[in-house]
């Protein structure tokens, strides 16, 4: 069911605009990644789909359980409280623990004491912080806080939970970690809406994504699908040696390749059907005699997709 969508909205500050004429859906159950360069409007999308801006032009719109699409701004409270937003910085109060700030954010959205207590002992469990509820959140570690905001941001339990940047600044392993915890809160049914720029981390996450480009989106979709419109499939050959290479090299040219690329003892090759190109290739190393260590074919990155979008 079509559970969000951003129906031709245009935002301008002081005449200068940020997004125009957006159109953009999000099915429940997704996991959207929204990903652009900096300052292409990422942030200020999210803002209009939590409904902490107003669009300038055009409307948001939420889908109850009915199917009734109701307006964001006229419907705010309501909608807010199936709504949940962890915004790129730290909101919780590092002077209160872990259990004051969720409570200080369950009654702001209006829950009873012995609901967040229910609420806040399910989430402490399900994000590892069990045991630490009288801690400071000033004196948690990175990944402890970063967890912690995301608790705050669903204690209310949401239907939709929106994220912007959430992986900023964390090393490699807390990446992960925060990651992992994405997926998790999505395999429990709650859709999530992430903007980053760590195009790596929305494509091991995202099952769509939306590619915002001059303050519009420039495409969007299941994520295999947006790849396979601007890139194709390739395969890498990996030698022993580097004696036949020229050899190899030359043989290569001979096949419908649009690209090769060498990088030492890897070679690695576009062609314009993979599936034809690899059959050709493993006759000419049978026939040629041609040592080779293996050969891997890959599917296009989101990488890829995104420097040809901006190129």
């Amino acid at each position: 069911m079509e559970l969000i969508q951003v129906k031709e909205v245009s935002k301008a500050y002081r005449k200068t605009p940020v997004l125009k004429n957006v159109n953009l859906t999000v099915t429940e159950g997704d996991l959207l990644g929204i990903i652009g360069q900096s300052g292409s409007g990422k942030s200020t999308l999210l803002n209009l789909m939590t409904g902490f801006i107003r669009p300038s032009e055009g409307n948001v719109f939420y889908s109850a359980a009915t199917g009734d699409k109701k307006e964001l701004h006229k419907h705010l409270p309501k909608i807010k409280k199936h709504l949940g937003y962890t915004p790129h910085h730290n909101s919780f109060y590092p002077q209160l623990t872990i259990a004051e700030n969720l409570f200080h954010f369950g009654r702001l959205y209006g829950l009873s004491k012995p609901t967040i207590k229910h609420n806040m002992e399910g989430l402490l469990a399900f994000t590892k912080l069990t045991g630490h509820e009288k801690k400071l959140a000033g004196q948690l570690s990175e990944g402890m806080q970063r967890r912690l905001e995301i608790c705050c941001s669903l204690i209310h339990k949401p239907k939709v939970l929106v994220l912007d940047e959430p992986t900023i600044d964390l090393d490699p392993m807390l990446e992960q970690e925060i990651l992992h915890l994405l997926q998790d809160i999505n395999k429990q049914g709650v859709t999530i809406v992430v903007a980053s720029h760590h195009l790596n981390s929305i494509e091991k996450i995202c099952n769509k994504v939306a590619v915002i480009k001059d303050g519009t989106v420039h495409t969007h979709g299941l994520l295999d699908d947006v790849k396979k419109s601007y890139a194709k499939d390739h395969f890498t050959i990996s030698l022993h040696h580097k004696k036949r290479k020229p050899e190899l090299i030359a043989k290569l040219k001979s096949l419908p390749v649009e690209k090769m690329v060498d990088h030492g003892n890897r070679l690695e090759i576009y062609p314009n059907n993979v599936e034809s190109a690899v059959r050709s290739v493993v006759k000419l190393v049978e026939d040629e005699d041609l040592h080779i260590r293996d050969m891997d074919v890959r599917s296009p990155s989101l990488n890829e997709v995104f420097e040809k979008i901006h190129e």
